[in-house]
C-alpha cells in the first residue's frame, strides 16, 4: 500500500534530522511517497508551521497523512495526537501547530490555557486520538527526538491503513493558537496582518478577498509604503503591488525585489486598507 506522507519540520536541511524519519517510515511503509512540504521552518515557530500547512494540505488526496514536526515542547507533558478531517490525516504534537486546520472544526471559543493556546472543542466531522500506544513506537523513544521515534512510525502505519483508534483514546479537545483576524474598525477601515514571508519576499496577510471593500479603488497601508488597487498578476506595474495570491490570501509584492526587505515588518504587523471614491 503506497500511501503518500507529507513531512512539515523545523530541522533544516543540514543535518540527519529529516533523513532519520524517512528512514523509520520506509522501514514500515517501503512503499510509502514522502513528500517534503518543507524543513526550513524558522526554529521553533509553530505558528509559521501552521500557516503554510493550511496553504498545502488541501492539495493532496484526502487519502494522505501530513506528518508535522515542529515541537519545542518535545520531551515535555504535552501530547501527541492523531486529526483525522474529511480533507486528510495529521499526525502532530497538541501545541497549536493544526491551528488552521481546527479552524472549521471547533467551536467559536474555548478555556484559555497556557502561551497562547485554547482548549478547544471538536465539533462536526474531525475526530482525534491522543497518541500513547507505546507498542506503535520505536524503541528506546527519546527524550529529544520524538518525532523519530513516535510520530514518524504512526504516519507510517496510518499510511498503511491502520485505524486512528489503535493508537490510543480518543479525545474532543485539541490545544488551538488565537489565530489573527482581519478588524473592521467604525471608519470602515480594515486591519489585517502579515502572516508569513515567502522565499521571494511576498507578504502573505490575512486579508481573504472576500474580507476587501466592495466600493471604490483600495489603498493599502504597509508600514510606510502605500499601495493603490489590486494587480491581477505579480509581472504587472512596478514598486509594491497587492495581489491575491495563489493562497486565496492578500499579498503584498515587489516585482524584481523582495516586498518583505523593502517595508521591514515583521509577522503580526498590522497592514490597513481603505476604499476610495
Amino acid at each position: 500500500m503506497n500511501g503518500i506522507i507529507t513531512l512539515t519540520t523545523d530541522f533544516g536541511e543540514a543535518g540527519g534530522f529529516v533523513a532519520a524519519m524517512k528512514g523509520v517510515i520506509l522501514g514500515i511503509a517501503p512503499d510509502a511517497q514522502l513528500v517534503d512540504v518543507s524543513h526550513r521552518i524558522s526554529p521553533q515557530n509553530v505558528f509559521e508551521a501552521a500557516f503554510l500547512l493550511s496553504t498545502v494540505y488541501r492539495c493532496f488526496p484526502r487519502s494522505a497523512v501530513h506528518l508535522v514536526v515542529v515541537d519545542p515542547g518535545v520531551g515535555t507533558a504535552r501530547k501527541i495526537v492523531i486529526l483525522k478531517t474529511p480533507e486528510g490525516a495529521f499526525v502532530a504534537p497538541d501545541n497549536g501547530v493544526l491551528s488552521y486546520v481546527l479552524r472549521d472544526y471547533v467551536k467559536e471559543n474555548g478555556e484559555v490555557v497556557n502561551g497562547g493556546l485554547r482548549k478547544v472543542a471538536l465539533i462536526g466531522d474531525a475526530k482525534a486520538v491522543e497518541v500513547t500506544n507505546r507498542r506503535f513506537f520505536r524503541q528506546p523513544v527519546s527524550d529529544t527526538f520524538q518525532g523519530r521515534d513516535i510520530m514518524a512510525p504512526v504516519a507510517a502505519m496510518l499510511s498503511q491503513g491502520f485505524q486512528m483508534t489503535a493508537f490510543g483514546e480518543a479525545t474532543d479537545r485539541l490545544n488551538m493558537l488565537d489565530l489573527p483576524r482581519p478588524e473592521k474598525l467604525r471608519d470602515g477601515t480594515l486591519t489585517g496582518h502579515a502572516l508569513h514571508f515567502d522565499t521571494f519576499g511576498n507578504i502573505i496577510t490575512d486579508v481573504r478577498a472576500a474580507d476587501l471593500p466592495s466600493n471604490g479603488e483600495l489603498r493599502i497601508e504597509v508600514g510606510r509604503h502605500a499601495v493603490t488597487g489590486l494587480k491581477r498578476t505579480y509581472a504587472e506595474g512596478n514598486g509594491l503591488m497587492a495581489i491575491i495570491g495563489s493562497s486565496g490570501y492578500l499579498e503584498i509584492a515587489l516585482r524584481g525585489g523582495s516586498a518583505a526587505a523593502l517595508t521591514e515588518l515583521r509577522v503580526g504587523d498590522a497592514i490597513k486598507i481603505r476604499a476610495g471614491a
